[in-house]
């Protein structure tokens, strides 16, 4: 039954020898990888307007937003150009994790797999908390239901992928292409209205007039200082969320179809020039509309407003469809991250419920550890955009760095056709990004990155635990370097028996066949039925011993443990096996009528050293 439910809520399995048709094509994987990148969007200019409007410089805030965003789209196209060389060179997939690996060293690489696997976690909860924000705007939804809106998202999107990778991206294609359009309508009239005069700017916010020095009108931004340097700095900071999801495809490259590698880059480079247009036509928007951002409505709200007004029905368009957009930009991280923890398994650095794929041909582990994780993010940060914000994209500048320092030694390990291009364009990236993560995390620190800073030791940590434990393992469970012969052992075979009844026949002529040496224990809760047993048994006991065992506090487990301790006791090579006796219910429901002792010892005997613990069932008819 439940195999039946399980098929009916995720569907037939899909045999392995279909898997490359389970792959995606171009179309697909821009709406399953790109979905991220492109949803940053939606946030990434509110951060830099957000970060200018708490300094002296607010009044400035739109004029200065637009070189930021700029300077933000030129670090992109070092970012992509640096990974088209990272796919190129491992078409297998593994991102940063694998390239790290493979040319820097095993440390790095923990580090590299420790900041991704923050990082996919971070996407899902920023992603899902800025589309509830989308939704609150419109003002149909309270902002004290944001926590329980973002944890329905996060299911919805957990069983959306469950379902399989081919089901997942057609679900997510078509809110993607639709974001993508209304993005092009919203960003064409706008820049229509500016350029005939008819947009109208919003009324600027007291907070930034209160913000600024006295009444301060915007004018010729001041000559560059320290202040606008630390100014500017920060707000290119806060805006580099806009760029995690870059790495995403490298992470990814095997669920392309063939060649992997070329379908992989034409979504590289198509995902970083949609992602531009959409930012810079956004921020763009906002300076000409004299937006900023506030608690009870987005940026990309305002905008929309601006241009279309509050009731007019492209303007609700707009915000269901950047809401949809930002809750399915989580199908990123739950594309990669089970990817990269699968690998990470594969090395030993995780546990290996994560290695391999499930009936659905994904990784339905890794999937599920995906959605809990998030879940908790966002019921602690409850589900705040600009609390988790801070948090966000450390961890993925780092992985450029390392993935960009790993290809420079590639390069020039090597040296495959056109290698020296590669390797300028590979260390341009490793220092330009290495130095946005070192800006990154002084600008944040105390905004809470110093969380992510001190969780990553700690997981990195964690890492090298589980490589020890199944370092041990083998080591343990390793065949001997000389011959081996078993030695000779005493079997005793403890059939335990709380009823005596038709059920228990079969456990005592199993019993019979496995040993001599067998022996029927009963541990006495009532004292009424063991002498019910001890009656019986004289015609149904097959001729074994009874032992009854006296339990002063009612308990199974303190009597049953000493007595196996006393029987392994007797022999010098001494094997116990004790045989549990279960009836089986026809209905499952039926089973919830009846106490399940035996689960309970079993689980109790697995531990004990020296101990075989099985069951002998009896089937009931009705």
């Amino acid at each position: 039954m439940l195999l039946k439910i399980k098929r009916f809520i995720f569907g037939d399995p899909i045999p392995s020898q279909v898997e490359h048709h389970e792959r995606l094509n171009v179309p697909l994987g821009l709406a399953v990888f790109a979905s991220d990148i492109l949803s940053s969007s939606a946030y990434a200019t509110e951060e830099i307007l957000l970060a200018i409007a708490g300094t002296s410089l607010a009044v400035y805030a739109n004029q200065l937003s637009m070189p930021v965003a700029i300077s933000i789209c030129v670090l992109l196209a070092i970012v992509v150009a640096s990974y088209r060389q990272v796919i190129r060179a491992y078409p297998e997939s593994g991102g940063a994790y694998v390239v790290s690996r493979e040319n820097l060293g095993i440390f790095p690489s923990l580090v590299a797999g420790a900041a991704l696997l923050i990082d996919y976690v971070l996407t899902v909860a920023v992603s899902i908390s800025a589309g509830v924000a989308a939704l609150t705007s419109t003002g149909l939804v309270p902002q004290s239901s944001k926590v329980a809106f973002a944890l329905i998202f996060i299911v919805l999107i957990n069983f959306i992928n469950l379902r399989g990778i081919r089901e997942s991206g057609k679900v997510i294609a078509v809110p993607a292409y639709a974001f993508m359009l209304v993005m092009a309508a919203l960003i064409g009239t706008g820049i229509y209205q500016y350029l005939t005069g008819t947009a109208v700017p919003l009324p600027t916010p007291s907070f930034v007039v209160d913000g600024a020095s006295g009444a301060m009108l915007p004018g010729a931004i001041p000559a560059m200082d320290l202040a606008l340097f630390l100014v500017l700095a920060k707000a290119f900071s806060h805006g580099c969320a806009a760029l995690s999801g870059a790495e995403a495809v490298s992470n990814g490259v095997t669920a392309f179809r063939r060649p992997e590698d070329v379908n992989a880059n034409r979504v590289l480079v198509l995902m970083a020039i949609l992602l531009s247009t959409i930012f810079l036509g956004l921020t763009f928007l906002a300076s000409v509309y004299n937006v900023m951002p506030t608690h009870a409505e987005t940026v990309v709200s305002q905008i929309a407003r601006a241009v279309f007004g509050k009731g007019h029905p492209l303007y609700y368009i707009i915000q269901f469809s950047t809401l949809t957009i930002l809750i399915l930009a989580a199908n990123t991280s739950f594309a990669g991250f089970p990817r990269l923890a699968s690998l990470m398994a594969r090395d030993g650095f995780m546990p290996r419920q994560l290695l391999t794929l499930g009936d659905k041909l994904v990784f339905s582990n890794g999937i599920t550890l995906l959605g809990f994780v998030s879940a908790l993010m966002i019921i602690l940060y409850g589900a705040d955009t600009h609390a988790l914000i801070p948090l966000y994209a450390i961890g993925v500048f780092i992985t450029f760095t390392l993935a960009q320092a790993g290809m420079v030694l590639f390069q020039k390990r090597e040296r495959p056709k056109g290698w020296r291009w590669g390797l300028f364009i590979n260390a341009f990236g490793a220092i330009a990004t290495g130095l946005v993560a070192i800006l990154l995390a002084y600008e944040k620190f105390l905004e809470g990155a110093w969380l992510i800073l001190v969780a990553m030791p700690l997981i990195i940590l964690l890492f090298y635990k589980v490589k020890a434990h199944y370092e041990s393992v083998w080591r343990q469970l390793a065949l001997p370097s000389t011959g081996y012969c078993p030695v000779p052992i005493e079997h005793t075979v403890l059939v335990l028996v709380s009823t005596l009844h038709r059920g228990t026949i079969p456990a005592l002529e199993y019993a019979r066949t496995l040993s001599n040496n067998v022996e029927a224990v009963h541990v006495e809760l009532n004292p009424v039925a063991t002498e019910n047993i001890k009656r019986a048994w004289e015609e149904w006991g097959c001729g074994i011993q009874l032992t009854v065992l006296q339990s002063e506090y009612r308990s199974l487990s303190e009597p049953l443990l000493e007595y196996l301790d006393q029987v392994q006791g007797r022999y010098e090579h001494d094997l116990v096996t004790v045989i549990v006796p279960e009836f089986v219910t026809k209905q499952w429901w039926h089973s919830l009528l009846h106490n399940q002792t035996a689960i309970a010892l079993k689980t109790l005997l697995r531990y004990k050293k020296g101990v075989v613990v099985t069951t002998v069932r009896y089937f009931l008819q009705e």
